[in-house]
């Protein structure tokens, strides 16, 4: 699967204990999966392995995406968000920027 259609499905009721990994560089269409961390809060060595790096857990990209409040993002603006939310550790500067009109 590709790390779009998984941000894609994000809403579709993947469990929230489970991790987000994907291969770098993170774009839409890099493979990614989902898993579980090991009991030791470490990535699966097999993943790692096979070239995944851990991306986001499930509950926090299902929260970042809430920054969207009430209105309804396009997938792309879902799967550009979470991917500089991954890699950054923040917002983008264009969802500050949207105004009273765009909500």
């Amino acid at each position: 699967m590709d790390l779009g259609t998984l941000i894609d499905r994000l809403p579709e009721g993947l469990e929230d204990d489970l991790c987000i990994f994907a291969k770098k560089p993170w774009t839409a269409t890099s493979a990614a999966i989902t898993a579980a961390l090991e009991e030791d809060s470490k990535p699966p060595e097999d993943l790692l392995e096979k070239g995944y790096s851990y991306f986001l857990e499930v509950h926090a990209a299902k929260e970042a995406l809430e920054a969207f409040g009430g209105r309804s993002p396009t997938k792309l603006e879902k799967r550009d968000l979470l991917i500089f939310y991954a890699e950054n550790d923040a917002f983008p500067e264009w969802m500050h920027a949207r105004g009273p009109q765009d909500e």
